[in-house]
């Protein structure tokens, strides 16, 4: 038997009256659980099991999967039913961690995809961040508690610290300044102000009572966020559907 907290990602049916949800657990893996009985108004731990509950589960392992044995909720993040394009990125972010997260991979010393996870859904569900600055933040810091962390000291060509203009290299995880030019890349290569370094930088190495905390003019937040998710998916090799969605969402016309 284990005994842990954890935070529903994702749920998917079993059956006419079980099924199986996929728990990030408070070690940042990813454990899939069968809950019995979970379509029942009687079941034990049904508030609990729903996407995005953060809970204590006691499961026990049998024939290689894991069952729900009890859940006692901490915390359910219901209110982000409540507007669609918020449950469908903060379904975007569990989808990105569960195909980047395995159930027995061993955790980077010192990761915190958990409280990467929670603190967004927090802001995201009260609405005291927007949706256009928590996905940036989300999608750079999951990187970096991955050990995908961009170079951003300085510029690889010169070692200039804060140049005005820069040329950020998705595929190569580091910028250039405009005077050393844009490197050879298959992937262009996006042209980004120092603000958007800068809110860059701090994603990266801020700590999670201020990682939150900065703003961006809105020019400046447009391309952070082009940045941040064309460099999660080319070193993730991931499209993921909850991003289609969401992008259906909030920006209709594009599709």
């Amino acid at each position: 038997m284990e005994i842990y907290r954890g935070l529903v990602l994702a749920e998917r049916s079993a059956g006419e009256q079980g099924k199986f949800i996929d728990v990030l657990t408070e070690h940042n893996t990813v454990q899939e659980i069968y809950v019995r009985g979970a379509k029942k108004n009687s079941s034990a731990g049904l508030s609990a099991t729903q996407l995005f509950s953060y809970a204590t589960f006691s499961v026990q392992k049998r024939r290689n999967q894991w069952y729900l044995d009890s859940a006692e909720p901490i915390r359910i993040f219901y209110r982000l039913r409540e507007s669609l394009s918020r449950l469908s990125l903060a379904m975007y972010f569990g989808e990105l961690i569960r195909l980047s997260v395995r159930e027995h991979q061993t955790p980077e010393e010192n990761c915190f995809v958990m409280r990467l996870m929670l603190n967004t859904l927090h802001y995201l569900e009260s609405g005291q961040r927007s949706e256009a600055l928590l996905k940036p933040i989300f999608e750079l810091r999951l990187m970096t508690e991955l050990g995908m962390m961009p170079d951003l000291l300085m510029c690889r060509g010169c070692g200039v610290f804060l140049p005005k203009r820069l040329y950020f290299s998705v595929e190569k995880g580091c910028f250039f300044c405009t005077d050393c030019g844009a490197p050879d890349s298959t992937q262009e290569p996006l042209l980004l102000r120092a603000p958007v370094l800068q809110a860059m930088r701090h994603i990266l190495f801020a700590d999670y009572e201020r990682l939150f905390h900065f703003q961006l003019g809105a020019e400046n937040l447009q391309m952070l966020g082009i940045c941040t998710e064309r460099f999660v998916q080319y070193h993730l090799s991931l499209k993921p559907k909850a991003l289609t969605f969401y992008r259906s969402i909030t920006n209709p016309s594009a599709e």
